[in-house]
């Protein structure tokens, strides 16, 4: 037989008698889950690979079906549950799953909190090669309803408009009517601007073509439970605005704030440079562990303000602030932890690249009578050690 031949008969057919048990496309196969990625994936272990498994949590015994298959490691789709955790939850929301914002509802609160903590302890072992005990996280006060900010693309869909989120790994929006993370407050404003848009014949933002109008909604709301509406576009103004801020004016009276803003570069990025607000004020306030800070479309906040005030009473308690001690806010933002530290501090100093947020510290500073705290707009790296110099 010539040695071509032999080669296209015999090798596939000794190559598959070697083979036959391994992994393979398509397999259905069954494993035990060991622990979680960081997306929230079940991994597990089958034939020397570690596989992950969306939906999977550890402990379970799962089957799944393989979709991908990679030199160090598989994909499965979870196909069955076939032994539950103890720890598994009902998720509340109807598209988890599919829209690629929260990864671990299926996983009770107390587990969640358990795995962040053996996940931070590993990344300080395994990166930075330390052992330093990570304490267990503070619980949050509401486990649901606790965003004070959300940012929802909007693309067209056949006939009908889809406001949502991404679907993980994707730009491809899941339709959401009710994101059990953001205020309920938040939903009822969605359903009015739906009909908003398909009244006014809005034409929505298409990101391949970079034409279209309506790129995204962002959505602010604060403990009063005023809110902020900014529309993202892809020009200089929306059609019959005015039946827009009618539809606010007196059906929901809580939307306080109306901002279009200005993006029409070719980008992902969400806002644009250029805010025009063409109702009510430009800015919200927000009371965080007793100071009130003004809060714009561009303001960085913490998204959960309860825990913010959790994490910044803690933060005060383990640096023992006395009123002989100067204090460095580097990438101090707005201030929220500069003017928190200057009523325990002699004095502080803020930096910040952003001049719009410097802007709103030195107002936020005013605004809550304090003059202990200065703050300085550009690169830390550079303006840090003039700073440093003169407090010497």
């Amino acid at each position: 037989m010539h040695f071509a031949t032999f080669y296209q008969v015999f090798l596939p057919l000794f190559s598959a008698f070697c083979y036959n048990d391994v992994m393979k496309k398509n397999d259905l196969i069954e494993l035990t889950i060991d622990d979680l990625g960081t997306d929230g994936q079940g991994i597990g272990h089958a034939e020397g690979l570690a596989v992950f498994v969306g939906g999977a949590l550890p402990g379970e015994t799962v089957r799944a079906k393989v979709i991908a298959l990679k030199k160090n490691y598989a994909v499965g789709k979870l196909d069955e549950v076939l032994a539950p955790s103890p720890m598994r939850a009902c998720p509340p929301c109807r598209v988890f799953g599919k829209c690629g914002g929260c990864t671990l509802q299926h996983l009770s609160y107390a587990a969640q909190l358990q795995f962040k903590q053996s996940h931070v302890q590993g990344c300080i072992q395994r990166i930075g090669k330390l052992e330093i005990p990570v304490n267990f996280p503070l619980p949050a006060r509401h486990e649901y309803r606790y965003r004070n900010k959300a940012a929802f693309p909007v693309r067209q869909n056949g006939g009908q408009v889809d406001i949502g989120f991404y679907a993980a790994h994707s730009h491809r929006i899941v339709d959401v009517d009710d994101c059990k993370i953001e205020p309920s407050g938040l939903k009822i404003v969605m359903s009015q601007l739906r009909v908003w848009i398909v009244k006014n014949g809005v034409p929505v933002y298409d990101e391949a073509t970079h034409t279209g109008l309506l790129r995204h909604i962002v959505l602010r709301e604060n403990k009063a439970g005023e809110i902020m509406l900014v529309l993202c576009i892809n020009g200089e103004d929306i059609p019959n605005r005015s039946h827009l801020i009618m539809l606010f004016e007196f059906v929901l009276p809580q939307v306080k704030s109306i901002i279009l803003n200005c993006n029409t570069r070719q980008t992902n990025a969400i806002l644009g440079g250029r805010s025009i607000c063409i109702y009510g004020k430009d800015h919200l306030f927000e009371t965080l562990g007793g100071l009130e800070f003004k809060i714009g479309p561009q303001t960085f906040l913490q998204v959960n303000s309860s825990q913010t005030e959790a994490l910044y009473n803690t933060l005060f308690r383990m640096l023992a602030l006395t009123p002989a001690d100067t204090v460095l806010d580097l990438y101090c933002g707005a201030g929220t932890i500069s003017l928190a530290a200057a009523r325990r501090a002699k004095r502080v100093v803020g930096i910040e690249i952003v001049e719009e947020a410097v802007e709103d510290a030195r107002f936020n500073a005013k605004l809550n009578g304090i003059e202990t705290a200065e703050f300085f707009a550009g690169d830390t790296a550079a303006l840090l050690p003039a700073v440093l110099g003169r407090e010497a």
